[in-house]
C-alpha cells in the first residue's frame, strides 16, 4: 500500500494495491453524476494523482450494467441558470474538465474498464483516461448533449475528435447515437474489446504487467506522449462557455424537461438511451 491514506468515499470503493489504485464506482440506482459522484471523482483524482506510489489507477464499476453515466439534470438543470458570460475569457474549465485532465494528465497510466453503460461525462471520463478496455456486448458509449439542447460538458467536444476523428466525432455527437464496444475498438475509441469473461482479468494483468516497469520510465514515457497531443484547454474553455449559456436557455430547459418525462434518469430510459434522445428529438419538432 502506499504512505497516502485515500479518504472514505460515499460512491467510490478503493482498493490501493501500491503501485496500483482501483476505483469501482458504486452509486446506484444509475451511476449518475450527482452531486457525491462528482465530488468523490474530484477527491480521489486530487488524491491519486498526487501520491507518489502509484503507477496505473483503474476505474471500473461495481453496476454490471452501467459505468458512469450523464449529469444529474433533474438536479443541475432546476438549479438557479448560471449567470451567463460575457465571453469566452470569463470561464475557466468546470469540475468534470478538471477531473478528466487529472486523468489523461496525471503521471501514471489510467485505465478505464467499462462493462456497461457510460453516457454524458461518464464517457468523457473513459475518453480522458490513457487506455480504455470495453466487454462486448455490454459496453455502449453515448455522447448526449445535443439531442438536449447542450454542447458536451466534460470535455467530449475535444477528446473525441482526438479519438476517432472529426467526422465521426460529429456522428456520434450531433446524433447523440450509441456506439457499441466492437465499432469502438475499430474506431479508436476502445483499445480492445473483449469477452465479458475475459475483461477484468486482462486489464488486471495489463496493470501488474505496467506496474512492475521502472516507475520512471512509466512517468517519462507518459510525458513524452503527451508532446503529441496539441493545447487542449483552450477548446475545454470553449465548450464550457457554451455550456453555461446553454444551460440558461429555455429550449434546452425544454428539452431536458421532456427527455425526464419520458423516461430520462430511469433504468428503463438509460438503457435505450439512443432511441429515448430519438424520441426527445421528435416531440420537439
Amino acid at each position: 500500500m502506499s504512505k497516502l491514506q485515500y479518504d472514505s468515499f460515499t460512491t467510490l470503493k478503493v482498493e490501493d494495491l501500491g503501485r496500483i489504485v482501483t476505483a469501482t464506482v458504486d452509486n446506484p440506482p444509475l451511476h449518475l453524476l450527482t452531486r457525491d459522484l462528482v465530488e468523490d471523482l474530484d477527491t480521489f483524482t486530487r488524491q491519486v494523482s498526487a501520491d507518489p506510489d502509484p503507477l496505473v489507477v483503474v476505474l471500473k464499476s461495481r453496476d454490471p450494467d452501467i459505468f458512469i453515466n450523464h449529469n444529474d439534470f433533474a438536479n443541475l438543470y432546476r438549479m438557479q441558470p448560471p449567470e451567463v458570460p460575457a465571453s469566452v475569457g470569463e470561464v475557466g474549465l468546470n469540475h468534470m474538465h478538471e477531473i478528466c485532465e487529472r486523468l489523461r494528465t496525471m503521471n501514471k497510466i489510467t485505465i478505464a474498464q467499462v462493462e456497461g453503460r457510460a453516457s454524458g461525462g461518464g464517457a468523457a471520463i473513459v475518453m480522458a483516461c490513457d487506455m480504455k478496455f470495453g466487454a462486448i456486448g455490454k459496453a455502449v458509449f453515448n455522447t448526449m448533449s445535443v439531442p438536449i439542447g447542450s454542447v458536451p460538458g466534460g470535455g467530449a467536444s475535444q477528446y473525441l475528435p482526438r479519438l476517432v476523428g472529426r467526422s465521426r466525432a460529429i456522428e456520434l455527437i450531433m446524433g447523440g447515437l450509441d456506439l457499441d464496444a466492437m465499432t469502438a475498438e475499430r474506431w479508436a475509441y476502445l483499445n480492445r474489446a473483449l469477452p465479458p469473461t475475459e475483461i477484468d482479468d486482462f486489464v488486471s494483468s495489463t496493470a501488474r504487467r505496467i506496474a512492475s516497469c521502472p516507475a520512471e520510465a512509466v512517468r517519462l514515457t507518459k510525458e513524452v506522449i503527451a508532446l503529441a497531443d496539441g493545447p487542449i484547454e483552450d477548446g475545454l474553455r470553449q465548450e464550457n462557455f457554451r455550456l453555461q449559456r446553454l444551460m440558461a436557455s429555455s429550449e434546452s430547459l425544454a428539452n431536458v424537461e421532456r427527455f425526464l418525462a419520458i423516461g430520462g434518469e430511469t433504468r428503463e430510459g438509460e438503457m435505450r438511451l439512443e432511441a429515448l434522445l430519438g424520441d426527445v428529438l421528435s416531440s420537439s419538432l
